[in-house]
């Protein structure tokens, strides 16, 4: 049996919420696997547990300490009551209450780490997160970028793996439509609302670009903290008809999204300073699977996730946004050359039936 613990799984929606749910499924392929996650909210939750066949759920709500203290004891009574191959936990948060138990018993343990929850914020949290990773048997991360925090942490962490996260490969997609805008080109960010995303510097290019594309449309599909910045911002470069923010999308919605997209554009921002980063980019991968090219920065791990001049285009400064875009919407060719070797590495290198071997043959390795 594999145990997944975890803060982050479906019916909230994110980045690491998809990979933890796709961890889930496909390793329940070929193994038990029961899902240890946090309550976010009690009816979606329980509608996507009842839809869910491939493995078992449960859910802890309350507040942070007593959610962790109740995964604790339901890890505590499986792991008396089965044989445990493997916890893998969303990160060293997960860990924190039970790595001590888990270390004691001889249960392996794989810890997975993103970005910004190793961004180190002062001596405390150092040691907090050097002590329960140098406990872990292996250690995923997302790229090469979140290998190096690991590395500014300790030089003991045993057995770390990059792992890029994956994308499912399907032949045809179910769609659900949602009301858009008219016009052409589409551009796309899908991503939480936050800073670092860089959602003010795209509308600023939308903005910028309207006199060449009238019709221009900027979709925006997420929900967060910049919400009200960034209908400001709308308000006062006069785009109420060139943006349309869609809110929080389901798998569905999503997919008709993509299959309604020119262009993914989320040039993130270094907020390191805030311990902010972004360790990969999951829907660049996403878009990549819709033949979608993406325009990124050259920030974290974004360019191991959009490969520069053959899966999209990475800018080394945001005054080179407007120009990325408009070269890309001028040159059909180019993009489409994009989009079809972004769709061509997806099902080569990322979908999940062969990354979900790399974490089958760590399994193995670590017991």
């Amino acid at each position: 049996m594999i145990v997944l613990l975890t803060q982050c799984f479906p019916s909230r929606v994110g980045g690491i919420e998809t990979l933890m749910y796709n961890i889930a499924l496909h390793l329940s392929h070929s193994n038990d696997v029961v899902v240890l996650a946090d309550q976010q909210n009690f009816e979606k939750d329980n509608i996507f547990d009842q839809k869910e066949i491939n493995f078992s759920t449960k859910r802890f709500r309350g507040i942070k300490f007593l959610r962790n203290r109740k995964k604790y004891y339901e890890l505590k009574r499986i792991c008396h009551s089965s044989k445990i191959d493997a916890v893998i936990s969303d990160s060293w948060k997960s860990l924190e209450v039970t790595i001590d138990f888990l270390k004691k018993n001889k249960i392996p343990v794989i810890s997975l780490a993103h970005g910004n929850e190793i961004i180190i914020k002062n001596d405390k949290h150092h040691k907090r997160v050097k002590k329960i990773l140098e406990h872990a048997n292996a250690i995923v991360v997302n790229s090469n970028y979140t290998k190096n925090l690991l590395n500014k942490i300790s030089n003991n962490f045993k057995n770390v793996k990059i792992i890029y996260p994956g994308i499912n490969i399907k032949k045809n997609y179910i769609e659900e439509n949602i009301s858009l805008n008219q016009g052409s080109p589409k551009l796309l960010t899908l991503a939480r609302l936050e800073k670092r995303k860089g959602h003010a510097l795209i509308l600023k290019s939308i903005m910028n670009l309207k006199k060449y594309f009238p019709d221009i449309q900027y979709i925006i599909a997420g929900e967060g903290e910049e919400l009200d910045s960034i209908k400001n911002k709308i308000k006062e470069y006069n785009l109420q008809d060139n943006v349309n923010l869609v809110g929080t999308v389901n798998e569905n919605q999503k997919n008709y999204i993509f299959s309604n997209t020119d262009l993914m554009i989320m040039p993130t921002l270094d907020e390191s300073s805030s311990k902010s980063i972004e360790g990969f980019g999951i829907a660049y991968i996403e878009a990549a699977n819709f033949k979608i090219p993406s325009i990124a920065s050259d920030i974290g791990g974004t360019p191991e996730a959009v490969i520069h001049n053959k899966t999209g285009l990475i800018i080394k400064d945001i005054d080179e946004l407007d120009e990325a875009i408009k070269g890309l919407i001028d040159n059909n060719e180019e993009r489409l050359t994009l989009g079809q070797n972004a769709k061509i590495r997806a099902e080569n290198e990322l979908n999940w039936d062969i990354q979900i071997k790399k974490y089958n043959d760590l399994i193995k390795e670590i017991q």
